[in-house]
């Protein structure tokens, strides 16, 4: 008689990433089968081309006493202003979508019993918070990426010059995925210790302040800045008044701001998990 393999779950890293892997897939297929999501990106998406739209026209037939006519812009500088003012209110607008399209996420486990479940498997709560994390980023980055590939077509479709896209694609990836990438994971830290409703309020208050609190003198003049005002005039330059007054942003600077927001997000990432543990193992202790 024909005996059966014997068949032991894998261990160490191919079973921990397998566990991330089914965590990331569950959150994109249940984030995408959101009707709001699509709904959000969407009414987002087309506020971003109508402002397209309005900066490409107007800087395509430019009157003669303009400031850009009157400094003599090359095309190239031209090019600058018209990235920037399509994309200017990207982050801002994207960015808070992504943060509240994803702060239900960790409640919602919660709410369904879920949480009690992932007890008793063997899945770590660092593979838990990790997908979580990387599953809902995905699900929102998505959407963001073909709105800013579809803001550069409309520029492309109304006479600019090709090289439009993928410097609308180096602003996603240099100021927007720094600027999200902190906004999903102060989001998950937030709400691991605090109520839904008061995180959708407190974070959004935040997030503007950051995008648009120049001038206050606080963390939006400093490296944490999410709106992009020390990356632009590096990447991008125009001879344009800088917002940040006598400071004149240079490429450590920009890198500087980048490499914070993205230290932002792992050490929050860090915390979220920590305060997951803690809450698990109180739990448990109860």
């Amino acid at each position: 008689m024909m005996s059966l393999p014997h068949i032991s779950p894998r261990n160490g890293l191919p079973a921990a990433t397998g566990q991330i892997w089914a965590v990331v897939r569950a959150e994109i297929v249940m984030q995408w089968r959101r009707w709001g999501l699509w709904l959000a990106f969407g009414c987002a998406s087309g506020l971003l081309a109508m402002l397209t739209v309005q900066v490409a026209i107007y800087l395509k037939h430019l009157p003669p006493d303009s400031l850009y006519v009157r400094e003599h812009f090359t095309s190239g500088e031209l090019n600058n202003v018209m990235l920037y003012g399509s994309t200017a209110y990207g982050v801002m607008i994207f960015g808070l979508i992504a943060a509240l399209l994803v702060v239900d996420r960790l409640a919602r486990d919660q709410h369904l019993g879920m949480a009690e479940l992932q007890r008793t498997t063997p899945q770590a709560d660092a593979g838990y918070m990790l997908g979580k994390f990387l599953g809902n980023y995905a699900a929102v980055c998505v959407p963001t990426l073909l709105s800013y590939v579809l803001c550069a077509l409309v520029a492309l479709l109304l006479g600019w010059p090709a090289v439009l896209l993928p410097m609308f694609l180096l602003a996603f990836v240099l100021v927007f995925v720094p600027a999200s990438l902190a906004a999903v994971s102060l989001t998950l830290l937030l709400v691991s210790f605090l109520p839904v409703r008061v995180v959708q309020v407190s974070f959004s208050l935040l997030w503007f302040y950051l995008c648009i609190g120049i001038g206050w003198h606080g963390l939006a003049e400093t490296i944490f800045n999410t709106s992009g005002i020390y990356v632009y005039p590096v990447f991008f330059p125009v001879r344009l008044p800088s917002i940040l007054g006598s400071t004149t942003p240079s490429p450590q600077m920009a890198m500087l701001n980048i490499i914070a927001l993205v230290l932002t997000a792992i050490v929050a990432l860090f915390l979220a998990y920590a305060s997951l543990a803690l809450h698990r193992y109180r739990s448990e202790v109860a």
